[in-house]
């Protein structure tokens, strides 16, 4: 249950509103449950042999599934472990790697009226600090666990005097004959589920509260607007401790009763024909991501790969988690044509962790709508419709409409007085599918989740911080006021990205520094506007700055910088109260205003075609090297002789979807396969060659 001290006016936002919303869904099983996981232990009793989860580790081969009996079981053995160690409504971190045992360990937990802690496992040297936030702030005192990620926890973080005191509960050591042990616990709709964390590394972090009743509610809003039917199937690869991929892809499968077909995202990242093969093989109906997914497909398949696929049986290639492009649907739809795609497959939504997951969406049957508008005046937060597309306009692509009992206000965010129709405003929701705030920050969750419009009593509702506006009842999205970064579907905070390099370089100051992105050929990319310190503005090596400021964002934000901008003190646009003007500083950035000491741009180094002269070559250190140094150059348009063998790759902004382009290149190149952590486990050129040979070596023995 929610303590009592956090019951505040959002509170309403969750309160059963007479189970109505069930009542479209024919379906026995589903007609009586106050619960989430009420539906799954249905499913569990009426269809136990049902297989409902698969999982392709690779992406390609099948290594597990899952029946709803197995499921069932493997959760109530997980739940006597769990009530060894605590008691319902205790948080639970869970650390895996993707498969089948997070999905067990995540309905353990809901079977025992735990709460689930979704987190991904650190990686040696990094990644350590987001796990240190989320289990402060939840005060998460068990973790569930692989025997794979705790070696790796053991051996590089042994002496933490934090994860010391978890209790560690083993996956794989959970016998399941236990589960006759287990002592049901009753689950009521405004349990907490889990804490969706949505915050970076160094920001305060935000654990959204998802109830048992957000998940039911959720959960039939998704099966409606995708209009899932009985003989439905899933193809998936997106992260399980996101909540696109968490509640839009696993919880809906489990809960609509069909079978999820999953994939690591490593996998789909490695190859994505692989994800389009899966949708061919098992005949997929629902499949998606953020716009980044629908672009690289493109990019990383080819006319021959697509002539070899039949993605007809896709009903709904879903799209959101990021602005949506008009160019993106069209370039996807041509070049898929060939493998039956067509542009009534593709399906625009909006949501977010706040509101559970999904908010508006269109109906299956139509295709995208897409409109035209003056760019001028929509800069002014005005809305001029053009009946065509022409240098003044814009494009923006419809994300559909709310459904059942949601209900979206577009609102000025500081009148808080609702817009009228043809003005943009900031996108303010309200409806059982909000969750109940934020844990253990009752005040931000006032100021989020309980706002009420100016001159009426009508609320609460949540804040979103996005600006849009709806015509012809369709919800466009504009951009954002908060100045959240999402670059391939992941959300950045600019704040973290900013802390991270100024507390690393001395030579930066503090406070001083805007990261913001910019569209460029269609593409969100990252900028980083930072003042430089008065002793650091002479007799400096600027470039070793912005060599560094690079390494560290590859490195610890797993971001490519688009460009860097090292200004004078003072120089960034702040408000009265000190805070940096992010979209002031952007301006002034697009329009050649900054006052630039030094600068940096990825397109403005000329790029040296280095010919191949090592294909089907035996290897040496040497050859690789020089292999190496040319990939980067060509990949990251940066020149051969700026490149230092022993700078850490990260370094010239090799970020770990590069990293998964660069193992697959050379291990094609030279004919042995490389490992793909070889390349995002801080490598160096030099490193990458002498693993290289050794592997090399071992190959021929065999």
């Amino acid at each position: 249950m929610i303590k009592s001290d956090q019951k505040t006016i959002f509170v309403l936002n969750i309160i059963v509103m007479g189970y109505s919303f069930l009542k479209d869904y024919n379906d026995p099983i589903v007609q009586n449950c106050d619960t989430y996981i009420d539906v799954i232990k249905g499913r569990v009793k009426s269809q136990p042999n049902f297989t409902v989860f698969r999982f392709l580790q690779d992406g390609i081969n099948e290594e597990d599934s899952f029946t709803y009996k197995q499921l069932g079981d493997r959760s109530k053995a997980i739940g006597v472990e769990l009530q060894q160690y605590g008691l319902k409504g205790d948080k639970v971190l869970l650390l895996f790697q993707p498969g089948l045992p997070y999905i067990a360990s995540l309905y353990g937990c809901f079977y025992s009226g735990f709460v689930a802690v979704p987190a991904y496992p650190p990686r040696r040297n990094r990644g350590i600090d987001r796990v240190y936030t989320i289990i402060k702030d939840s005060g998460a005192k068990i973790c569930l666990i692989s025997q794979q990620v705790y070696d790796d926890i053991k051996r590089n973080f042994k002496d933490d005097n934090l994860l010391s005191q978890l209790s560690w509960i083993i996956y794989e050591n959970i016998e399941s004959k236990k589960l006759t042990d287990f002592v049901e616990t009753e689950v009521l709709p405004d349990d907490i589920a889990l804490l969706q964390y949505t915050s970076g590394s160094t920001g305060e972090p935000k654990g959204v509260m998802i109830t048992q009743m957000n998940l039911l509610y959720n959960s039939e809003y998704i099966r409606q607007t995708f209009g899932i039917k009985k003989n439905a199937i899933g193809v998936h690869w997106l992260p399980l401790f996101h909540d696109m991929g968490l509640i839009g892809g696993l919880m809906q499968a489990a809960y609509a009763g069909v079978l999820n077909i999953n994939m690591p995202p490593m996998a789909f990242l490695k190859n994505p024909l692989n994800f389009l093969k899966a949708i061919d093989k098992y005949g997929g109906t629902i499949a998606g991501g953020p716009n980044f997914a629908y672009d690289y497909c493109i990019d990383k398949t080819t006319e021959e790969d697509r002539m070899g696929l039949d993605l007809s049986s896709v009903e709904v290639f879903f799209c959101g988690a990021e602005p949506i492009r008009k160019t993106t649907y069209e370039n996807f739809t041509k070049a898929f044509q060939v493998s039956n795609v067509t542009e009534r497959q593709l399906y625009s939504c909006y949501g977010m962790a706040e509101t559970t997951l999904i908010v508006t969406g269109g109906y299956i049957d139509e295709k995208p709508k897409y409109i035209n508008v003056d760019s001028q005046l929509l800069s002014q937060n005005k809305v001029s419709i053009l009946d065509i597309e022409n240098e003044s306009s814009i494009s923006l692509v419809g994300s559909g409409h709310v459904w059942m009992d949601t209900k979206i206000e577009i609102v000025d965010p500081l009148t808080k007085k609702r817009c009228a129709y043809d003005e943009v405003g900031e996108i303010w929701i309200s409806g059982p599918t909000v969750a109940a705030g934020y844990w253990n920050k009752p005040e931000e969750t006032k100021r989020t989740f309980g706002a009420i419009i100016e001159g009426t009593n009508e609320g609460p509702f949540l804040r979103t911080g996005d600006l849009g506006f709806f015509y012809d009842k369709e919800l466009f999205i504009t951009g954002r006021i908060k100045d959240l970064i999402i670059i391939r579907g992941v959300n950045h905070y600019p704040n973290d990205i900013e802390f991270s390099i100024q507390n690393s370089i001395p030579e930066l100051r503090q406070n001083g520094g805007a990261a913001f992105p910019i569209t460029d050929n269609n593409t969100e990319k990252l900028v980083v506007v930072q003042e430089i310190e008065r002793t650091a503005m002479k007799n400096t090596d600027h470039g070793a700055i912005i060599d560094k400021i690079r390494e560290i964002i590859a490195e610890e934000h797993e971001l490519d910088v688009h460009s860097i901008s090292l200004v004078r003190p003072g120089s960034i646009p702040i408000t009265s109260s000190g805070k940096i003007k992010h979209r002031q500083t952007k301006y002034e950035y697009l329009h050649d205003d900054l006052n630039i000491v030094s600068s940096w741009t990825k397109e403005n180094v000329l790029e040296d075609r280095i010919t191949d002269t090592h294909a089907n070559a035996v290897p040496t250190e040497e050859s690789i090297k020089e292999w190496v140094i040319g990939w980067i150059s060509r990949d990251q348009k940066i020149k051969p002789e700026e490149i230092d063998i022993k700078k850490n790759i990260m370094a010239y902004g090799v970020d770990s979807l590069a990293a998964v382009t660069l193992e697959t290149e050379i291990s094609k190149q030279f004919g042995f396969q490389w490992h793909i952590s070889s390349f995002i486990l801080n490598p160096t050129i030099e490193k990458l060659a002498q693993e290289g040979m050794e592997i090399y070596i071992e190959s021929m023995g065999e």
